[in-house]
């Protein structure tokens, strides 16, 4: 068992090793309001993740280390082209050759994955009385969109569900309807 002592020992093992990222948020935030004015009502929510760092599992494994690639023989992401080889060497982008150790990959690959998302937008209208004739309470129309928005500087897919190569983003979705009450 290491002992993280602060102390320089010439060793480099388990004992030196630290934290650099976690997809874990510092904060996690969320605002949700109804603005209602005559017969319109306005529904929002916001949430996001703050303080997080990730890597891109996409960029590691299909950009330009190209694990994917020469491992399982998955196509590769366009950054592979700009990696460094000795016909390249003026790229910020390492080359292939790198390779994995129990002390991970170092914080080349980490990213700021906080991220504020409009969750949820719905814009109703409540029809008039006069025109339901006495046969409904209530006749709304509305419109609702999910996923619209997302402020993040991550590269990646989507910070949110990006855990694992080529995990599925949250969908951007919009749902027209009509609801009535008797």
């Amino acid at each position: 068992r290491f002992l993280r002592t602060g102390k320089s020992d010439g060793i480099i093992d388990a004992a030196d090793t630290r934290l650099l990222g976690t997809t874990d948020p510092t904060y996690m935030i969320g605002v949700t309001n109804i603005l209602i004015y005559k017969r319109f009502s306005l529904n929002f929510d916001f949430n996001g993740l703050l303080g997080r760092r990730m890597e891109d599992p996409n960029f590691v494994a299909y950009g330009v280390s190209a694990y994917g690639v020469y491992s399982n023989g998955y196509n590769a992401l366009r950054s592979v082209k700009n990696r460094w080889t000795p016909t390249n060497p003026s790229t910020t982008q390492p080359s292939s050759f790198w390779g994995f150790s129990t002390y991970g990959v170092g914080d080349f690959y980490l990213q700021k994955a906080w991220f504020i998302r409009l969750q949820n937008v719905s814009l109703g209208y409540n029809l008039p009385n006069k025109w339901l004739k006495g046969v409904f309470s209530e006749i709304r129309v509305h419109a609702d969109a999910q996923n619209l928005l997302m402020i993040t500087p991550y590269k990646g897919i989507d910070p949110e569900t990006d855990s694992y190569t080529a995990a599925y983003p949250n969908m951007k979705t919009f749902t027209f309807g009509i609801s009535f009450k008797l």
